[in-house]
């Protein structure tokens, strides 16, 4: 018997993520790796997290919760904190708003079975997170590509694409996997007026967010749909009239090992979900969920600003080595914040053949740009990662890959 036969033609079309396989190079030495969009695990909040969760252990009552099944909704005071979070009071929020899941990535998974029947046309960037495109492939739609710029979602391309009538838009505004780039207020409040314009909800990711290196980002999406709603008379009927459903993490700013997300959207939407979820995986850990709250209410703030002196240095290190050793015929993003830079090579130069060049030759890996684009193309792209790399080792890295560009350039 062959199982291959038996597979649904879901599974049989499903591809492995490229990240994924790129992420075993880090357990080679030898390899320096520029691919994996991970957190840096010498800057976890270790001792922290030591102490809170002795903390729970030592508590009867809360040691009993944390080993227990938990409501499919979240623990309550962490759906409070992601609320709180948002800051967008004028929408009238409640916990009932509020959904954990087992990192954002669940929550991607959960909005996909929620939207998406096959061949459904939804609105991506070109290009986008690359395990969102995994998820929303498993429901088969119809990938509505729209183009980019530094600005982020260039907003005729947006436009055709809403008028196209796409059962939604997923963005990531803040300092953008893999692209770098954040879009500006303006386009922001652009971008969320044409969803109202044509009644088309938007799935607002804002993993990055919180990792911002020069100044705060603008405001959210959701923060804009309150102006906007507020302007119109209106922010008190967002579960009503809201079409912004953002999904925030715990996993880029504390630890991925938590495996905590969050979705904030409106309660008939929320609702959905719950049943979703529950016939996913019943619950998210409810000890996993106690810690991160504990760890997001009472050390995030200080925590983040060692993050962003941190990695701001070592995006400071990766973008002034480019600037001075990457050919012209090659250009690259200056990223706000975030963990990536987006290179683009010359015209014809393929970024996977390069890869394996630079893994042979010059022991350094990158992910090449192709992955990240819904319907082909970006075979000259590439994406970078500097979260996880000493400065010293950026620059070395970064050297290496401009001597390989403009050595096969000739």
């Amino acid at each position: 018997m062959s199982w291959s036969d038996r597979f649904s033609e879901v599974a049989r079309d499903i591809q492995s993520s490229e990240i994924r396989e790129l992420l075993k190079l880090l357990a080679d030495p030898e390899i320096l790796s520029f691919a994996g969009g991970i957190p840096d695990p010498a800057l976890f909040p270790t001792a922290d997290f030591q102490r809170i969760a002795g903390d729970i252990a030592a508590d009867p009552d809360r040691n009993r919760d944390a080993l227990q099944y938990a409501p499919t909704e979240g623990y309550v005071p962490l759906r409070q904190w992601a609320m709180d979070h948002a800051g967008a009071p004028v929408l009238e929020l409640s916990i009932d708003n509020v959904l954990v899941t087992n990192g954002a990535q669940q929550g991607l998974t959960l909005l996909a079975g929620a939207l998406i029947d096959k061949d459904t046309p939804i609105a991506v960037a070109q290009p986008t997170y690359l395990g969102a495109l995994q998820v929303f492939a498993t429901h088969q739609p119809k990938f509505v590509t729209v183009a980019t710029d530094d600005d982020g979602l260039q907003l005729d391309a947006l436009e055709t694409a809403l008028q196209s009538g796409v059962r939604f838009l997923y963005t990531i505004p803040d300092f953008q996997n893999p692209g770098g780039f954040s879009q500006s207020e303006a386009r922001r409040t652009a971008i969320v007026a044409l969803a109202h314009r044509y009644g088309v909800p938007i799935l607002e990711d804002t993993a990055y967010r919180d990792l911002y290196y020069d100044a705060p980002p603008p405001p959210s999406l959701l923060q804009l749909e309150a102006r906007l709603l507020a302007a119109k008379g209106g922010a008190g009927e967002w579960n009503k009239d809201g079409l912004v459903v953002q999904l925030g993490t715990a996993s880029k700013t504390l630890m991925p090992a938590l495996r905590i997300g969050w979705v904030i959207a409106p309660e008939v939407l929320v609702e959905k979900l719950v049943v979703l979820k529950q016939a996913d995986d019943l619950n998210t850990s409810s000890l996993n969920q106690m810690l991160a709250h504990d760890l997001a209410s009472q050390v995030l703030d200080r925590h983040v600003v060692t993050l962003r002196q941190t990695y701001g240095e070592r995006r400071d290190v990766m973008v002034e080595t480019l600037r001075r050793h990457l050919p012209n015929d090659a250009h690259f993003s200056a990223p706000k914040g975030g963990m990536f830079v987006w290179l683009t090579l010359p015209d014809g130069m393929d970024a996977g053949a390069l890869l394996e060049l630079a893994v042979a030759q010059e022991k350094i890996a990158f992910v090449p740009g192709a992955a990240f684009h819904a319907n082909g193309g970006g075979e000259n792209t590439l994406r970078l990662s500097f979260s996880t790399c000493q400065p010293d080792d950026i620059k070395r890295g970064m050297e290496r890959l401009c001597g390989l560009i403009r050595k096969e350039m000739k």
